[in-house]
């Protein structure tokens, strides 16, 4: 009759009450890249509030969307499903699929939270390709164990354990085994409730010893308690007692306010046991005060149902009728998760001692229908017995006052149900062929409209291969001329003058010229110097040679070199994770979209510092290009039919890369790029 991040149950009187809740799981289990944030916190850290505002590219922004989720998730559950949908939309826009699954598994959690458990398992199901597609076994395993938990909130105990047993061979391959307890411990509890107890002690052992080892004290708490549970079943007190007194200590240590109101929930059980209800009862009291501050509405309802059933036993109804009725009224709220059947079992219970016989007797009915052969059994008795004393309490004319108006009630029914029949036959019949019909017809509605829709995408995707092709081959067509020009140029051209160059200073140590002649001599000699010189720098523009022979980072780096040592712009070229070289042809596009924009700054921005970055992460590379001049209106980029921008849009198109240009007047331009490469 509990909650916490541990799989265990409750047994009051002869019946056992069997409640999960895996918090475990979906708190530390799987939170991917998540930071160290107070799980209890009230409110939004201020240092996670500027991180936002200050975000320097949507990846930071999202990342820090998730981080300020998790960290209100405990207490404003609402509120952090919101901000988890706003970290998946922009993981979405960045096709950033690290973030993608993060957010993915986060609003998971959130739904369990929120008792949405169908969403849940399809958005943990909507994760699992993504973790497979980055080839990540351990985040698999994770979040079927994830889907485990949502099958046990659902109290099916065979998908669930099916999902930790598919986890638990999936994560015993993976080098990192933290966490790994927590799911032994699922499986303990689960051979616990199907009574393989030896089984149970096995799994409850390796939990606890895994756990140990990785100096995991969280997970260790969980294994113990399900241990105590195991040891409970087989009547070994003493054991589940000695491991309780551990787990106690081990829970206020690591602060975590679920698992201690468990340990004092599962004392109070065991004293129950015992008899000895003041101690139970002062442990249920002790627990219940964690549970107020979870504010978990499932705890709630299991913790007020506990102190209603020991307030009952030390023949104090008045509490005892308290806490049952907020119990029923949150078991209300929460729906199948709660266990009614016990709430109306105990509801009945204490109207019976109470004398209230006619709502005692109609909470026993409650119970029947919700209860199994054996507790209808149990419980008929009683029923009978409580009936039989509000019989005793009628008045003789009100019960012929009922025999009355059953009889008139009889024969009324009994002159209109062949009419009733009729009306209803015929009227579901001309239903279920209205709706043959209409389905029918929606059927070819939505065939039509979907071989429409199949149609219209192979002609866009059939366009989009023609302008792929059509981009590709004039890019390839650029650069080659680009590299023929710079050749030509370099070793012809550039040869020939050096050659002029060369016999034109010969012929000044040979020839008898006046000094005004002399001057113009000189002054010619200078100009071909400077004419081989920008023939030089225009064939290296064309095609650097570092880029050829060093690779884009080098390239990048000496062209900023380069523009720096004309004093009209200072470069700062900063580069992460360039040490693997993409391919040859992807280089020199990015090469070329970094060069056009750098002269774009110095042409229009007026400027005095600009910065490149260039940052790679696995297959995503991430170029940023900002500078301080005097900004300009991004809508104007939308009819610009310049060149620059023209040639710039078409090389990210073609490398199918993500463009975002943030400027305003005065406040410079930051153009950031990124690219599955």
């Amino acid at each position: 009759m509990k909650e916490n991040v541990n799989l265990y149950g409750d047994y009051h009187y002869s019946l056992f009450m069997k409640y999960f809740k895996s918090y475990f799981f979906y708190t530390l289990l799987f939170r991917l890249l998540a930071v160290g944030h107070d799980i209890y916190a009230q409110t939004i850290p201020d240092s996670l509030l500027n991180k936002l505002n200050t975000a320097g590219n949507d990846s930071v922004k999202a990342r820090t969307l998730l981080d300020i989720g998790e960290a209100i998730e405990a207490t404003a559950t609402g509120k952090s499903f919101d901000y988890y949908q706003q970290a998946l939309a922009l993981s979405k826009k960045i096709k950033n699929n690290h973030l993608i699954l993060s957010s993915l598994n986060d609003i998971g959690v959130c739904y369990i939270e929120l008792n949405k458990m169908d969403s849940a398992v399809i958005t943990f199901e909507q994760a699992i390709p993504v973790a497979r597609q980055l080839n990540d076994t351990l985040r698999v395993a994770r979040i079927t164990a994830n889907i485990g938990n949502v099958y046990l909130h659902k109290n099916d105990r065979i998908k669930a354990i099916e999902y930790y047993l598919q986890s638990a061979r999936l994560w015993e391959t993976c080098a990192d085994k933290n966490r790994l307890s927590a799911l032994y411990s699922n499986i303990s509890w689960l051979f616990t409730e199907q009574k393989e107890y030896g089984k149970a002690i096995e799994y409850g052992n390796k939990a606890l010893a895994l756990s140990q080892n990785l100096g995991d004290d969280y997970s260790a708490v969980n294994a113990l308690l399900n241990l105590s549970e195991t040891y409970s079943d087989l009547d070994r007190f003493e054991k589940q007692y000695e491991l309780l007194q551990k787990a106690l200590p081990l829970a206020k240590k690591g602060g975590d306010i679920e698992q201690i109101a468990t340990v004092y929930d599962n004392l109070g059980d065991y004293y129950f046991q015992q008899k000895k209800y003041q101690p139970s009862l002062a442990n249920y009291l002790e627990g219940h005060k964690y549970v107020l501050q979870m504010g978990n509405k499932y705890h709630l309802c299991t913790s007020c149902t506990m102190l209603a059933q020991v307030y009952h036993k030390l023949n104090q109804n008045g509490k005892a009728l308290q806490y049952i009725l907020q119990a029923e009224k949150i078991a209300n709220e929460v729906g199948a998760r709660a266990d009614l059947k016990e709430i109306y079992k105990t509801r009945a219970e204490i109207e019976q001692q109470a004398g209230n016989y006619k709502l005692a007797s109609e909470y026993f009915s409650k119970t029947l229908i919700l209860s199994d052969s054996l507790f209808k059994a149990e419980t008929s008795e009683k029923v009978a017995d409580v009936e039989a004393k509000y019989q005793n309490e009628k008045e003789q004319k009100e019960i012929v006052q009922l025999e009355k108006d059953k009889q008139i009630q009889f024969l009324l029914i009994k002159e209109k149900s062949t009419l009733n029949y009729f009306l209803i036959a015929s009227l579901a019949a001309l239903m279920i062929v209205g709706f043959l019909v209409y389905r029918n017809l929606r059927h070819h509605q939505q065939l039509g409209k979907q071989q429409d829709e199949l149609q219209q995408q192979r002609i866009r995707e059939l366009e989009k291969d023609k302008q792929l092709v059509a981009v590709d081959s004039m890019l390839k067509g650029q650069e080659e001329e680009r590299s023929r020009l710079a050749k030509d140029l370099h070793d012809g051209l550039g040869g020939l003058l050096s050659g002029v160059k060369f016999s034109l200073s010969n012929m000044k140590d040979n020839l008898i010229v006046t000094p005004d002649n002399m001057a113009v001599f000189e002054r010619s000699l200078d100009m071909l110097d400077t004419s081989i010189k920008e023939l030089r720098r225009v064939a290296h523009n064309m095609m650097p040679e570092m880029l050829t022979k060093f690779g884009l980072d080098e390239a990048l780096k000496e062209y900023c070199n380069t523009i720096n040592t004309t004093k009209l712009l200072t470069v700062k070229y900063q580069s992460v994770g360039m040490d693997l070289r993409p391919d040859r042809s992807i280089e020199i596009i990015i090469y070329r979209i970094v060069q056009e924009l750098l002269n774009n700054i110095m042409k229009h921005a007026a400027a005095t510092e600009a910065f490149v970055q260039l940052v790679r992460e696995n297959n995503r590379l991430n170029v940023v290009v900002e500078d301080n001049g005097k900004g300009f209106d991004t809508a104007l980029l939308e009819k610009s039919k310049g060149a620059g921008w023209i040639n710039v849009r078409s090389r990210v198109d073609y490398l199918k890369g993500q463009l975002d240009i943030h400027s305003g007047a005065g406040k410079g331009t930051l153009v950031n790029i990124e690219f599955n490469i």
